[in-house]
Formats: structure tokens, sequence, C-alpha cells
């Protein structure tokens, strides 16, 4: 008598994370997830895993980095302005979230590259202006010294 032992089929993979549609009660809550439902049977397969993905398009998690993008078209389009109107404290507060939250998106689960990376923009851009307001300041000392300095000469 030969053994063949029938063996049991391999265990079933768990199904990949999905995002949960709005939990929400209210009439934007209905109405986000009724677009998200009609615009499900137009993603395309290769895309699926993208809008399936726990920080994609059908999550906050997708939404508030891709608004926040606006903070660093308004940090970029400051560079124009004039130095001498650069708020300090304002963009050290925006540096140090940019910073800050930087660092959060990454120690989540699930990690947030899409936040990483405009929170990124947002401390770098805001850096980059406390640079200029710092450069101001001492050449406005600098000017200051060079014309008190012929003042005590004569």
């Amino acid at each position: 008598m030969s053994s063949t032992a029938v063996q049991p089929p391999p265990p079933v993979p768990p199904p990949p994370p999905s995002a949960a549609p709005s939990a929400g009660k209210g009439i934007h809550s209905k109405l986000y997830n009724g677009m998200i439902g009609a615009a499900d049977k137009f993603v395309p397969a290769k895309l699926r895993p993208l809008w399936m993905h726990p920080a994609g398009p059908k999550t906050i998690f997708f939404w508030a980095p891709v608004f926040k993008w606006g903070l660093v078209a308004a940090g970029l389009s400051d560079l124009a302005r004039p130095a001498d109107t650069i708020s300090v404290s304002g963009c050290a507060a925006l540096a140090a979230t940019g910073i800050i939250w930087s660092r959060y998106s990454l120690v989540i689960i699930p990690k947030n590259y899409s936040l990483f990376a405009v929170n990124l923009f947002v401390g770098i851009t805001q850096v980059v202006q406390l640079a200029r307001a710092y450069h101001y300041h001492q050449s406005q000392e600098k000017l200051k010294q060079e014309q008190q300095l012929p003042a005590v000469q004569n």
C-alpha cells in the first residue's frame, strides 16, 4: 500500500488593506462617498494599488498634502517680495512645523511620503526666507555702523 497523504491547500493570504470610505453621516461625507464610488469604476487596473492604498486618494491622508502644496507655492512666490517685509516669526513657525511634520510623516503607519515631501518643501522655503531676512538685517546693521563711523571721525 502506498502512503500518499492528501496535503491541505496552502493558506490563503490576507486581502490587501483597503481605503475605507468616510464614516461620517453628514451631507459632505455622503457626497464624497458617492463621488469616490462613481470614480471606482473608472480606475485602471494599474492604478488600483495606489487608489486602494491606506494613504491613497480615497483618504484624507492623500488630500491634505495635495492642498498643502499651496503653502509651498505661496512661499516660493514670497521669494520675490522685498526682504524687509518678511515676517520672521511667521516664517519661523512655518519652518518649524514643516520640519516637525516631515519627521512625523515617516513614523506614522502607513508612512505618508506625500506628506513628507510637502512638509519638507514648506520647511525649506521658509528656511530660505529666514536666511533672506537674516542677511537683510545684517546688511542694515552694517550700513548703520558705516554711517556712524564718519560721524565719529569728524
